[in-house]
């Protein structure tokens, strides 16, 4: 990457909300950013930033879009998720798809959501296994409070996503490698004590209701 080429990467990215939350199709902001100064994206993929964003990197670019890339284009948007804590197993696997770090809890515990630090990326929805997991606040992207709420917020993300790369280059390689099969183990014991009380809960007659053997 040449000098000026990495100038305009870090201009793109100056400007992007900083929510890593890879609707754009790169794993963080920064890639995105790079991928444009190099004419390899074209600059109407960054979803939460909506029109804003896209007349920033146009302006820097010098590319001339109009509007987002529709396969890139959600007119709604979460501002953060919350985790339904009586059903949370504890595994820990949102905690590590978090690139911010806003999960907090520990294996085998309760998880909770810091509210201030969640981007609603929504990538920790996907990977958990009894979908405890669910989108909140969901607001019109393109509203002048949503993308306030963006450019007052992204400094302090773009820190929360520095310190966690950071932890996750300091993480010992070996030892993660080494449980993973007990940890995938215990998950999927876990998941099977929750859908077995899923079960018996559902199969319960209401209070006052004799039940079918009565």
């Amino acid at each position: 990457m040449t000098i000026e080429v990495s100038r305009t990467a870090d201009k793109i990215d100056a400007q992007l909300p900083q929510l890593q939350c890879q609707r754009c199709g790169y794993p963080s902001c920064r890639e995105f950013a790079e991928a444009v100064s190099e004419g390899d994206a074209p600059g109407n993929r960054c979803d939460p930033g909506g029109i804003r964003v896209l007349n920033l990197l146009n302006s820097i670019t010098g590319q001339n879009h109009h509007t987002l890339d529709p396969n890139f284009d959600s007119p709604l948007l979460p501002t953060r998720v919350m985790i339904r804590e009586s059903e949370c197993i504890g595994c820990t696997i949102c905690i590590q798809a978090c690139p911010v770090a806003a999960i907090i809890g520990a294996g085998k515990l309760m998880h909770t959501v810091i509210s201030a630090d969640c981007t609603a990326c929504e990538l920790c929805l996907p990977v958990c296994p009894v979908d405890c997991i669910s989108s909140i606040n969901v607001q019109e992207k393109e509203t002048s409070s949503f993308q306030t709420s963006l450019t007052t917020q992204s400094f302090h993300h773009r820190l929360n996503f520095e310190r966690w790369q950071q932890r996750a280059q300091s993480r010992p390689i070996g030892r993660a490698c080494s449980n993973e099969a007990s940890r995938r183990g215990e998950i999927a014991m876990s998941v099977a004590r929750v859908r077995l009380k899923r079960s018996t809960v559902q199969q319960e007659p209401p209070q006052g209701e004799p039940s079918a053997a009565q």
